[in-house]
Protein backbone atom coordinates (compact mmCIF):
# COMPACT_ATOMS: atom_id res chain seq x y z
CA UNK A 1 0.00 0.00 0.00
CA UNK A 2 1.52 3.75 -0.81
CA UNK A 3 1.98 6.43 1.19
CA UNK A 4 -0.88 8.41 -0.25
CA UNK A 5 -3.52 5.71 0.32
CA UNK A 6 -2.02 5.16 3.68
CA UNK A 7 -2.75 9.59 4.34
CA UNK A 8 -5.84 9.45 2.47
CA UNK A 9 -7.43 6.49 4.58
CA UNK A 10 -6.03 8.63 7.63
CA UNK A 11 -7.68 11.50 6.86
CA UNK A 12 -11.41 10.07 5.76
CA UNK A 13 -11.18 8.09 9.51
CA UNK A 14 -10.15 11.50 11.12
CA UNK A 15 -13.16 13.24 9.36
CA UNK A 16 -15.63 10.48 10.50
CA UNK A 17 -14.73 10.78 14.14
CA UNK A 18 -14.20 14.79 14.69
CA UNK A 19 -17.84 14.03 15.79
CA UNK A 20 -16.04 13.45 19.71
CA UNK A 21 -14.99 16.87 19.86
CA UNK A 22 -18.29 18.47 20.67
CA UNK A 23 -18.84 16.09 23.43
CA UNK A 24 -15.28 16.51 25.23
CA UNK A 25 -15.81 20.86 24.56
CA UNK A 26 -18.98 20.74 26.04
CA UNK A 27 -17.89 18.35 29.14
CA UNK A 28 -14.76 20.73 29.99
CA UNK A 29 -16.85 23.85 29.91
CA UNK A 30 -19.55 22.11 31.94
CA UNK A 31 -17.31 20.79 34.48
CA UNK A 32 -15.37 24.35 34.50
CA UNK A 33 -18.00 26.76 34.18
CA UNK A 34 -16.47 28.43 31.11
CA UNK A 35 -19.75 28.88 29.25
CA UNK A 36 -21.02 31.03 31.98
CA UNK A 37 -17.82 33.07 31.49
CA UNK A 38 -18.01 33.49 28.05
CA UNK A 39 -22.03 34.67 28.52
CA UNK A 40 -20.67 38.34 27.50
CA UNK A 41 -17.82 38.77 24.85
CA UNK A 42 -15.00 38.56 27.06
CA UNK A 43 -11.31 38.15 25.97
CA UNK A 44 -9.23 35.03 27.11
CA UNK A 45 -6.80 37.02 28.74
CA UNK A 46 -9.76 38.18 30.97
CA UNK A 47 -11.62 35.26 31.68
CA UNK A 48 -7.75 33.47 32.34
CA UNK A 49 -6.83 36.30 34.93
CA UNK A 50 -10.38 35.97 36.85
CA UNK A 51 -10.14 32.27 36.87
CA UNK A 52 -6.70 31.49 37.37
CA UNK A 53 -6.89 29.10 35.05
CA UNK A 54 -3.65 28.44 32.38
CA UNK A 55 -3.53 31.08 29.58
CA UNK A 56 -3.02 28.65 26.82
CA UNK A 57 -4.48 26.07 27.87
CA UNK A 58 -7.80 28.29 28.22
CA UNK A 59 -7.20 29.56 24.92
CA UNK A 60 -6.93 26.24 23.29
CA UNK A 61 -10.61 25.29 24.84
CA UNK A 62 -11.22 28.36 23.04
CA UNK A 63 -10.48 27.99 19.47
CA UNK A 64 -11.92 24.51 19.38
CA UNK A 65 -15.59 26.02 21.00
CA UNK A 66 -15.04 28.57 17.66
CA UNK A 67 -14.55 25.34 15.57
CA UNK A 68 -17.28 23.14 16.98
CA UNK A 69 -20.11 26.66 16.94
CA UNK A 70 -19.69 26.90 20.86
CA UNK A 71 -18.17 30.06 20.87
CA UNK A 72 -18.89 33.02 18.57
CA UNK A 73 -15.47 35.36 17.74
CA UNK A 74 -16.60 39.37 18.48
CA UNK A 75 -14.58 41.86 17.40
CA UNK A 76 -11.36 42.81 19.56
CA UNK A 77 -10.44 39.20 20.40
CA UNK A 78 -13.37 38.56 22.46
CA UNK A 79 -15.31 35.44 22.38
CA UNK A 80 -18.92 34.80 23.32
CA UNK A 81 -20.74 31.57 24.19
CA UNK A 82 -23.52 30.37 21.60
CA UNK A 83 -26.99 30.50 23.23
CA UNK A 84 -28.51 28.01 20.48
CA UNK A 85 -25.99 25.60 20.95
CA UNK A 86 -25.39 25.65 24.64
CA UNK A 87 -28.30 27.13 26.76
CA UNK A 88 -28.53 23.57 28.79
CA UNK A 89 -24.79 24.51 29.91
CA UNK A 90 -25.38 27.62 30.93
CA UNK A 91 -26.19 29.32 33.91
CA UNK A 92 -30.03 28.71 35.99
CA UNK A 93 -31.64 27.18 32.75
CA UNK A 94 -28.68 24.33 32.84
CA UNK A 95 -30.28 21.47 32.59
CA UNK A 96 -28.16 18.99 35.33
CA UNK A 97 -29.20 16.03 33.09
CA UNK A 98 -26.83 17.21 30.37
CA UNK A 99 -23.95 17.68 32.05
CA UNK A 100 -24.76 14.58 34.13
CA UNK A 101 -24.92 12.56 30.81
CA UNK A 102 -21.68 14.45 29.59
CA UNK A 103 -19.94 13.27 33.24
CA UNK A 104 -20.95 10.46 32.81
CA UNK A 105 -19.73 9.44 29.00
CA UNK A 106 -16.04 11.10 29.79
CA UNK A 107 -15.00 9.70 32.99
CA UNK A 108 -16.85 5.93 32.86
CA UNK A 109 -17.20 5.35 29.44
CA UNK A 110 -14.79 6.36 27.47
CA UNK A 111 -12.22 5.82 29.66
CA UNK A 112 -12.94 2.28 29.98
CA UNK A 113 -13.31 1.76 26.78
CA UNK A 114 -9.78 3.52 25.67
CA UNK A 115 -8.53 0.28 28.04
CA UNK A 116 -9.89 -2.25 26.08
CA UNK A 117 -6.78 -3.57 24.34
CA UNK A 118 -5.23 -4.28 27.49
CA UNK A 119 -8.53 -5.17 29.49
CA UNK A 120 -8.06 -7.85 26.71
CA UNK A 121 -5.08 -9.03 26.37
CA UNK A 122 -4.46 -8.77 29.70
CA UNK A 123 -7.72 -10.54 31.44
CA UNK A 124 -7.93 -8.35 34.15
CA UNK A 125 -11.28 -6.44 33.99
CA UNK A 126 -11.99 -2.67 35.38
CA UNK A 127 -13.69 -2.46 38.63
CA UNK A 128 -17.07 -0.06 39.13
CA UNK A 129 -16.35 2.35 42.04
CA UNK A 130 -19.84 2.57 43.15
CA UNK A 131 -18.46 4.97 46.24
CA UNK A 132 -17.12 7.34 43.61
CA UNK A 133 -19.30 6.90 40.26
CA UNK A 134 -22.84 5.77 42.10
CA UNK A 135 -24.06 9.87 42.22
CA UNK A 136 -23.79 10.60 38.80
CA UNK A 137 -25.28 6.80 37.28
CA UNK A 138 -27.99 7.97 39.62
CA UNK A 139 -28.38 10.85 38.24
CA UNK A 140 -28.62 9.72 34.55
CA UNK A 141 -30.45 6.69 35.39
CA UNK A 142 -33.11 8.83 36.81
CA UNK A 143 -33.46 10.53 33.61
CA UNK A 144 -34.22 7.75 31.40
CA UNK A 145 -36.88 6.67 33.85
CA UNK A 146 -38.42 9.88 33.43
CA UNK A 147 -39.76 8.50 30.12
CA UNK A 148 -41.87 5.82 31.94
CA UNK A 149 -43.51 7.93 34.56
CA UNK A 150 -46.71 8.57 33.13
CA UNK A 151 -47.24 4.71 32.74
CA UNK A 152 -46.27 4.34 35.87
CA UNK A 153 -48.33 7.05 37.69
CA UNK A 154 -51.47 5.49 35.63
CA UNK A 155 -50.74 1.89 37.01
CA UNK A 156 -50.68 3.18 40.91
CA UNK A 157 -54.50 4.70 40.27
CA UNK A 158 -55.90 2.27 38.52
CA UNK A 159 -55.13 -0.58 40.78
CA UNK A 160 -55.17 2.06 44.63
CA UNK A 161 -51.54 1.53 45.14
CA UNK A 162 -50.52 1.11 48.75
CA UNK A 163 -47.08 1.00 49.02
CA UNK A 164 -44.08 1.00 46.62
CA UNK A 165 -40.41 -0.23 46.85
CA UNK A 166 -37.58 1.22 44.79
CA UNK A 167 -34.68 -1.09 44.59
CA UNK A 168 -31.74 0.57 43.50
CA UNK A 169 -33.09 3.64 44.22
CA UNK A 170 -30.56 6.40 43.96
CA UNK A 171 -31.04 9.72 44.84
CA UNK A 172 -35.01 9.30 45.49
CA UNK A 173 -35.68 11.64 42.70
CA UNK A 174 -38.27 9.07 40.94
CA UNK A 175 -39.91 8.23 44.65
CA UNK A 176 -40.02 12.05 45.11
CA UNK A 177 -42.08 12.70 41.86
CA UNK A 178 -44.45 9.69 42.81
CA UNK A 179 -44.53 10.78 46.34
CA UNK A 180 -45.89 14.71 45.16
CA UNK A 181 -48.66 13.34 43.33
CA UNK A 182 -49.58 9.99 45.49
CA UNK A 183 -49.02 11.43 49.12
CA UNK A 184 -51.09 8.09 50.83
CA UNK A 185 -48.71 5.69 49.26
CA UNK A 186 -46.27 4.87 51.36
CA UNK A 187 -42.62 4.20 49.75
CA UNK A 188 -39.37 2.59 50.55
CA UNK A 189 -35.84 3.44 48.72
CA UNK A 190 -33.11 0.92 49.00
CA UNK A 191 -30.10 1.25 47.92
CA UNK A 192 -26.10 -0.52 48.81
CA UNK A 193 -24.30 2.83 48.86
CA UNK A 194 -24.40 4.65 51.97
CA UNK A 195 -23.55 8.24 50.31
CA UNK A 196 -26.05 7.84 47.82
CA UNK A 197 -28.82 7.08 50.37
CA UNK A 198 -27.44 9.99 52.40
CA UNK A 199 -28.18 12.82 49.69
CA UNK A 200 -31.55 10.80 49.13
CA UNK A 201 -32.84 11.64 52.57
CA UNK A 202 -31.11 14.88 52.44
CA UNK A 203 -33.31 15.51 48.92
CA UNK A 204 -36.48 14.21 50.57
CA UNK A 205 -36.80 15.80 53.85
CA UNK A 206 -40.43 17.58 52.58
CA UNK A 207 -42.06 13.91 51.96
CA UNK A 208 -43.29 12.35 54.91
CA UNK A 209 -44.28 9.26 52.91
CA UNK A 210 -41.17 8.76 51.43
CA UNK A 211 -38.46 6.43 53.95
CA UNK A 212 -34.71 5.29 52.71
CA UNK A 213 -32.67 2.23 53.92
CA UNK A 214 -29.15 1.34 52.69
CA UNK A 215 -29.49 -2.42 51.61
CA UNK A 216 -28.52 -5.15 49.01
CA UNK A 217 -31.25 -6.03 47.00
CA UNK A 218 -30.86 -9.43 46.87
CA UNK A 219 -31.32 -9.59 50.20
CA UNK A 220 -33.65 -7.04 51.29
CA UNK A 221 -37.27 -7.66 52.41
CA UNK A 222 -39.88 -5.29 53.78
CA UNK A 223 -39.88 -5.55 57.76
CA UNK A 224 -44.44 -5.73 57.73
CA UNK A 225 -46.58 -6.69 55.33
CA UNK A 226 -45.79 -7.17 51.57
CA UNK A 227 -46.16 -4.63 49.00
CA UNK A 228 -47.97 -3.37 45.67
CA UNK A 229 -45.44 -2.21 43.43
CA UNK A 230 -41.41 -2.75 42.86
CA UNK A 231 -39.44 -0.20 41.13
CA UNK A 232 -36.74 -2.44 39.21
CA UNK A 233 -35.00 0.49 37.00
CA UNK A 234 -31.49 0.04 35.50
CA UNK A 235 -30.62 -2.95 38.24
CA UNK A 236 -29.84 -5.63 35.62
CA UNK A 237 -26.52 -4.84 34.51
CA UNK A 238 -25.23 -5.17 38.31
CA UNK A 239 -26.80 -8.57 38.76
CA UNK A 240 -24.28 -11.22 37.34
CA UNK A 241 -26.74 -13.20 34.63
CA UNK A 242 -26.79 -15.91 36.89
CA UNK A 243 -28.51 -14.68 39.34
CA UNK A 244 -31.06 -12.44 37.65
CA UNK A 245 -33.67 -15.75 38.13
CA UNK A 246 -32.72 -16.10 42.14
CA UNK A 247 -33.49 -12.21 42.74
CA UNK A 248 -37.04 -12.43 40.99
CA UNK A 249 -37.62 -15.55 43.04
CA UNK A 250 -36.60 -13.39 45.94
CA UNK A 251 -38.77 -10.62 44.94
CA UNK A 252 -41.48 -12.91 44.29
CA UNK A 253 -41.60 -13.30 48.15
CA UNK A 254 -42.46 -10.19 48.85
CA UNK A 255 -45.07 -8.70 46.74
CA UNK A 256 -48.63 -9.18 46.80
CA UNK A 257 -50.27 -11.83 44.57
CA UNK A 258 -52.05 -8.52 42.57
CA UNK A 259 -48.99 -6.63 42.89
CA UNK A 260 -46.47 -5.32 39.79
CA UNK A 261 -42.67 -4.94 39.28
CA UNK A 262 -42.17 -1.95 37.06
CA UNK A 263 -38.77 -2.88 35.02
CA UNK A 264 -36.44 -0.55 33.21
CA UNK A 265 -33.40 -1.59 31.68
CA UNK A 266 -31.26 -1.32 28.49
CA UNK A 267 -31.68 -4.56 26.23
CA UNK A 268 -28.75 -6.04 23.94
CA UNK A 269 -29.71 -7.29 20.68
CA UNK A 270 -32.55 -5.15 19.76
CA UNK A 271 -33.93 -3.74 16.59
CA UNK A 272 -33.76 -0.32 18.59
CA UNK A 273 -30.57 1.78 19.11
CA UNK A 274 -28.31 -1.25 18.51
CA UNK A 275 -24.93 1.19 17.93
CA UNK A 276 -25.59 2.53 21.53
CA UNK A 277 -27.27 -0.33 23.67
CA UNK A 278 -23.59 -2.46 21.97
CA UNK A 279 -21.52 -0.36 23.16
CA UNK A 280 -23.04 0.37 26.38
CA UNK A 281 -22.43 -3.44 26.75
CA UNK A 282 -19.20 -3.70 26.17
CA UNK A 283 -18.72 -1.23 28.75
CA UNK A 284 -20.50 -3.48 31.47
CA UNK A 285 -18.84 -6.34 30.06
CA UNK A 286 -15.30 -4.75 30.68
CA UNK A 287 -16.12 -5.00 34.25
CA UNK A 288 -15.84 -6.95 36.62
CA UNK A 289 -18.65 -6.70 38.85
CA UNK A 290 -20.93 -4.91 36.30
CA UNK A 291 -22.46 -7.33 33.88
CA UNK A 292 -23.63 -7.92 29.98
CA UNK A 293 -27.07 -7.01 29.17
CA UNK A 294 -30.25 -9.05 29.08
CA UNK A 295 -31.72 -10.17 25.83
CA UNK A 296 -35.52 -9.92 24.92
CA UNK A 297 -35.19 -13.69 25.01
CA UNK A 298 -33.28 -14.07 28.21
CA UNK A 299 -36.00 -12.18 29.60
CA UNK A 300 -38.65 -13.91 28.69
CA UNK A 301 -37.11 -17.09 30.19
CA UNK A 302 -36.19 -15.69 33.27
CA UNK A 303 -39.38 -14.87 33.95
CA UNK A 304 -41.05 -17.88 32.71
CA UNK A 305 -38.90 -20.03 35.45
CA UNK A 306 -39.82 -17.61 38.47
CA UNK A 307 -43.51 -17.86 38.19
CA UNK A 308 -43.82 -13.77 36.66
CA UNK A 309 -45.62 -12.94 33.03
CA UNK A 310 -44.03 -10.26 31.86
CA UNK A 311 -46.08 -7.72 29.88
CA UNK A 312 -46.07 -4.74 27.83
CA UNK A 313 -42.13 -4.42 26.52
CA UNK A 314 -41.94 -1.45 24.78
CA UNK A 315 -38.94 0.90 24.25
CA UNK A 316 -39.05 4.12 26.01
CA UNK A 317 -36.25 5.71 24.42
CA UNK A 318 -35.36 3.54 21.34
CA UNK A 319 -32.14 5.49 20.39
CA UNK A 320 -30.58 3.96 23.38
CA UNK A 321 -32.62 0.60 23.55
CA UNK A 322 -33.93 1.50 26.60
CA UNK A 323 -36.98 -0.79 27.53
CA UNK A 324 -40.08 -0.95 30.19
CA UNK A 325 -42.50 -3.54 30.64
CA UNK A 326 -44.04 -5.44 33.88
CA UNK A 327 -43.89 -8.49 35.72
CA UNK A 328 -46.35 -9.96 37.07
CA UNK A 329 -46.48 -12.75 39.82
CA UNK A 330 -48.40 -15.77 38.70
CA UNK A 331 -50.82 -14.01 36.36
CA UNK A 332 -52.22 -15.42 33.63
CA UNK A 333 -51.58 -11.80 31.70
CA UNK A 334 -51.95 -12.89 28.17
CA UNK A 335 -55.31 -14.93 28.69
CA UNK A 336 -56.80 -11.94 30.39
CA UNK A 337 -55.60 -9.47 27.75
CA UNK A 338 -56.89 -11.80 24.87
CA UNK A 339 -60.20 -12.62 26.36
CA UNK A 340 -61.23 -9.16 28.07
CA UNK A 341 -62.09 -10.60 31.29
CA UNK A 342 -62.92 -8.00 33.85
CA UNK A 343 -60.70 -6.79 36.86
CA UNK A 344 -62.81 -8.51 39.11
CA UNK A 345 -62.37 -11.77 37.29
CA UNK A 346 -58.45 -11.12 36.62
CA UNK A 347 -57.92 -10.86 39.92
CA UNK A 348 -59.68 -14.21 40.77
CA UNK A 349 -57.23 -16.03 38.34
CA UNK A 350 -54.13 -14.36 39.48
CA UNK A 351 -54.50 -15.41 43.15
CA UNK A 352 -55.69 -18.68 42.19
CA UNK A 353 -53.09 -19.65 39.60
CA UNK A 354 -50.57 -18.28 42.59
CA UNK A 355 -52.56 -20.33 45.50
CA UNK A 356 -51.45 -23.36 42.76
CA UNK A 357 -48.13 -22.83 42.40
CA UNK A 358 -47.09 -22.05 46.11
CA UNK A 359 -48.94 -25.54 47.19
CA UNK A 360 -47.04 -27.83 44.65
CA UNK A 361 -43.63 -25.73 45.57
CA UNK A 362 -44.31 -26.50 49.35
Amino acid sequence: MNEWVTAMQARKWMKKNESFLPSWHAYVGAELGLFDEFRTARTVEAISEKTGYPHDLLASWVKVGVAVKHLKKRPNNRFRTSKRRCAALMGEDASPGVKALLKEMMELHIPTMLRYPDIITSQERAEFDHERHGGVVAETSALLEHFAIKKIKKMIREKQVRSIVDLGCGHGGYLRKLAAEFPDVQMIGVDINQKVIDKAREMSGDYTNVRFQVGDINSWAPEDENVDVILLHNIFHYIHPDDRAPLLDHLYSYVRPEGLISVITPINETEHGEAFSSAFNSFFVAHSNLFALPTKKELQEVSQNCKFDLFDLSPIVKEGSWYTFWLSPASPVEEIHQTGWSGETAQSLKTEKRTGELTRSS
